[in-house]
C-alpha cells in the first residue's frame, strides 16, 4: 500500500487563510453592528397591540408572584 499524498498548494493555502478570517470577522462585525444600532432588534415591541399584550402578560406574572 502506497500512501498517495498530495501537497497543498500555495493558491489552497491562501484561500483557507481567507475563509477561516471570514469566519471570525464576519460575527465579530456583526455583533458590533448590532450592538451599535439596537432599535433594528426590537420591531416588534413597535407594534402598540404586541406592546400591550407583553404589558398583560408581564402584570399577570408579577400578580401571581406577589
Amino acid at each position: 500500500m502506497s500512501l498517495n499524498i498530495k501537497m497543498v498548494t500555495t493558491s489552497e493555502i491562501i484561500l483557507a487563510i481567507i475563509i477561516v478570517a471570514l469566519s471570525v470577522v464576519m460575527p465579530i462585525y456583526y455583533y458590533y453592528q448590532r450592538k451599535k444600532n439596537p432599535k433594528q432588534d426590537n420591531k416588534a415591541q413597535d407594534n402598540p397591540e404586541i406592546k400591550n399584550y407583553i404589558d398583560r402578560i408581564n402584570q399577570i406574572t408579577r400578580n401571581k408572584h406577589k
